[in-house]
């Protein structure tokens, strides 16, 4: 592992000994090993100088970077001290209509089965009248799409796909059912908003349980995804040992 003192990590980072000592003291560079009174510094310390200077070169502040580097959980709305951006319905935005040569660069052959099964899972929408489509949501189009280059099957990925967003559906309307039961505990089975208070009250309930329930269920989320990629691997490994 390449060493560096602070002066030889400066020249390597393209800072200054000044920013990298400011940097430590904001917590955005774990501190360095000691020798003695020098101090050493690793690559772990270089690539942080080299992200933050990424980050400053596209105009995040040290607040924001802050955020970034201490708390990698955190969503970019809450690194930007903008909140409201949770509540913002990303799903309305109208994709783009792709051809099928499009859809196959990113996710390799597509046959007439491939792309019922698409349709089906709510990956993409025929055009009508075209044999163009659209995608429901680019960002799963792409994410599907660096699995693939991963070897992963497709057909397989689709029915991953269509049992997660199912069982996430369920979860979701938990999580909703929240302010419903809210507005019947107050207001009583059957009753409507009729004045322009009452709608606000209801329109602020719901924006504030939507936000809420994100932010919630992506951390929640998060935990599970790193409980069940490490009871996989233990799966396996075991799996693996009882073989030998």
């Amino acid at each position: 592992m390449t060493e560096y003192r602070i002066d030889d990590l400066a020249r390597a980072s393209g800072t200054t000994t000044r920013n990298i000592r400011g940097y430590q003291e904001r917590g955005l560079l774990p501190a360095p090993l000691r020798r003695g009174r020098v101090a050493i510094y690793t690559e772990r310390h270089l690539a942080n100088l080299r992200a933050i200077n990424r980050l400053l070169g596209n105009g995040f502040t040290l607040k924001h970077i802050g955020t970034f580097l201490t708390n990698p959980r955190a969503m970019v709305a809450e690194a930007l001290d903008l909140p409201d951006l949770l509540d913002l319905r990303w799903a309305q935005r109208r994709p783009d209509e792709i051809t099928h040569d499009e859809l196959e660069r990113v996710l390799g052959p597509v046959d007439a089965e491939t792309l019922d099964a698409l349709v089906d899972a709510r990956i993409v929408t025929r055009v009508d009248g075209s044999s163009r489509v659209r995608a429901v949501d680019d960002h799963i189009l792409k994410n599907l799409g660096r699995l693939v280059e991963r070897g992963m099957e497709l057909r397989t990925l689709i029915g991953v796909h269509r049992e997660f967003t199912d069982r996430l559906a369920d979860a979701v309307r938990v999580l909703m059912s929240g302010a419903r039961d809210e507005i019947v505990r107050r207001e009583g089975v059957g009753w409507l908003p009729t004045t322009s208070d009452e709608v606000e009250w209801v329109t602020d309930l719901l924006a504030t349980m939507r936000s809420s329930a994100t932010a919630n269920a992506y951390a929640a989320l998060d935990r599970a995804l790193d409980d069940a990629r490490e009871q996989e691997i233990k799966e396996y490994l075991a799996t693996v040992e009882s073989r030998d």
